[in-house]
């Protein structure tokens, strides 16, 4: 399983700030991992994704309140498909490193 560290995480979603990407991580209960999974990062870019929707009127308390249900019926109404922008980043941070080979 292929795992990024914060930085890498943060220049990925490009978050300028150590202090945004340490707002949404402690949102989303994961401030004290060092390593993140696809998925993990999927919901920071959930995140980031829910704030710039509505810039300013949207806030972290409501994305925590939300269903998954609702974050997903609030995506497809602004025709915003979180998953392809994911695989856009999954394949830009491949691009960028060399994969190390896996021995057998």
């Amino acid at each position: 399983m292929e795992y990024l560290n914060k930085t890498q995480c943060r220049k990925l979603l490009k978050i300028q700030s150590k202090d945004t990407i340490n707002k949404y991580l402690k949102t989303l209960g994961l401030f004290e991992k060092t390593k993140f999974t696809w998925e993990e990062i999927k919901r920071v870019l959930e995140i980031q994704t829910f704030l710039g929707l509505k810039h300013g009127i949207n806030s972290l308390s409501h994305f925590k309140e939300m269903s998954r249900q609702e974050l997903e019926q609030t995506f497809e109404s602004y025709g915003v498909d979180v998953n392809a922008r994911l695989n856009m980043l999954q394949k830009i941070h491949r691009d960028s490193v060399q994969l190390k080979p896996v021995l057998h």
